[in-house]
């Protein structure tokens, strides 16, 4: 006899938290999602669309500050991922000489602040923070993952939106 139920697969995976109220505290450290945030992936002659789009952006690399709104976190020699608190004003697709890709709902972003902020960022890659790599983007936790500062104090990781629940989950583990 067949059943008329259906298979739901789904029912497998966690939850999908809500972001909107989560924050992780532990001594030394805190962490919060970051939401809202447009981001744009720019491949090519970044430069050029940064100085037509984007011309206070403050390029960032791995562990490097970058204070300013918005931020050009470089992940590759012609590719840099641009994140902005308000919306980025640079046209989709093929321009001349590089290409925009909106990515606002690509990437799940962290802000990790307080003085043990360095000791949770090197449990999680093996990454040397004091080489000034140009480039932002690292394994960490065992995924692929973006990561430079906002402040001394104030770590940004960027993640596939769907390792976001990964990441968090690895974060709540550590103790501080």
């Amino acid at each position: 006899m067949a059943s008329d139920a259906v298979h739901d697969s789904a029912a497998k995976w966690p939850v999908f938290p809500d972001w909107s109220g989560a924050v992780i505290e532990r001594p030394g450290w805190s962490g919060r999602p970051v939401l809202g945030l447009s981001q744009v992936l720019v491949s090519g002659d970044f430069r050029a669309a940064l100085s037509a789009h984007a011309p206070t952006a403050a390029e960032a690399g791995l562990w490097s500050i970058a204070p300013t709104d918005p931020i050009a976190a470089r992940i590759a020699r012609d590719r840099v991922l641009l994140v902005g608190s308000r919306p980025l004003d640079l046209p989709s697709g093929w321009n001349g000489t590089w290409a925009a890709s909106p990515a606002s709902d690509a990437w799940f972003v962290v802000d990790l602040e307080g003085p043990a902020v360095e000791h949770v960022i090197r449990e999680g890659t093996a990454a040397d923070l004091g080489a000034s790599s140009p480039s932002a983007a690292i394994l960490f936790a065992g995924v692929q993952a973006i990561l430079y500062r906002t402040a001394d104090r104030c770590a940004r990781l960027h993640v596939e939106s769907p390792f976001g629940p990964y990441l968090w989950r690895w974060l709540e583990a550590r103790a501080g």
